[in-house]
């Protein structure tokens, strides 16, 4: 996640304000869709835009494991808490003909979420969507919102996402090499191995963070007047059909 894939793609020429208002817009109605055609109209929508920007879907898939636990955890919740006509019950576990059916549709709608997320990085440059953030937030500057700083704080994170799951890759195959075995061991050992993986983790992010700091006032950094882009960007038509596919989803939704 937060890591640019280049393409030659109609997607990636396209401005960085219409991606970011269509992740939003599909997003949100994903959330409100009401029943299982509209959310897989949507879902549509999503895998169009996926086929289109021309990259490979393991790199999508990659993104969706990350958040994997989350997305069950939070499914298995839906399941479990939903009232209705049982269909399994064990011991104390009562599983519901409408909780499955809720369950499944949020995993479609946390999926597709997802998914567009990592589609809006993957096709984005992080100096356009920097820029195409700014120019969506600009209006708040004329409330004395600090908007550039919002959204160079937006940014950061999305630059430290990749390197935080490159060191936490590093950090567990470390401890793997030192005999840590997460698959076997008592609940109590495996707490400390998730420990031992935590504190280096969080070490490396401090210090990353640090020497960032440290880059960015060696060099200058200030807030100050507005600046002129990296990347000048204008709209053309592919993010005119980009908006209006994203707009006729919002409406759908409503009526």
């Amino acid at each position: 996640m937060g890591q640019y894939i280049p393409a030659e793609s109609p997607l990636h020429r396209c401005d960085a304000r219409s991606k970011i208002a269509a992740t939003a817009g599909l997003s949100l109605s994903l959330l409100i869709a009401p029943g299982w055609t509209n959310t897989l109209v949507v879902s549509g929508v999503i895998v169009i835009l996926i086929i289109l920007s021309r990259i490979n879907f393991r790199s999508y898939l990659a993104n969706w494991r990350i958040l994997f636990i989350l997305v069950l955890i939070t499914v298995l919740l839906q399941i479990l808490l939903i009232p209705g006509k049982t269909i399994l019950r064990l011991s104390f576990i009562n599983i519901t003909q409408e909780g499955l059916i809720s369950g499944s549709m949020l995993l479609v709608k946390l999926s597709g979420i997802i998914l567009l997320a990592a589609w809006l990085t993957f096709t984005t440059r992080p100096a356009q969507l920097t820029a195409g953030l700014e120019r969506i937030f600009s209006p708040l500057g004329k409330l004395c919102f600090p908007v550039q700083e919002l959204v160079m704080i937006m940014t950061l994170s999305l630059r430290f996402l990749p390197l935080l799951v490159e060191e936490t890759l590093m950090v567990y195959r470390a401890q793997l090499v030192r005999g840590a075995n997460w698959r076997t061991g008592t609940l109590g050992q495996k707490g400390r191995y998730l420990i031992a993986l935590l504190v280096p983790i969080l070490r490396l992010a401090l210090e990353r963070a640090e020497y960032l700091v440290e880059a960015m006032e060696n060099r200058g950094y200030n807030s100050g007047p507005a600046r002129t882009p990296l990347y000048p960007q204008s709209l053309h038509l592919g993010d005119g059909l980009l908006v209006a596919v994203t707009c006729l989803n919002l409406v759908m939704q409503v009526i």
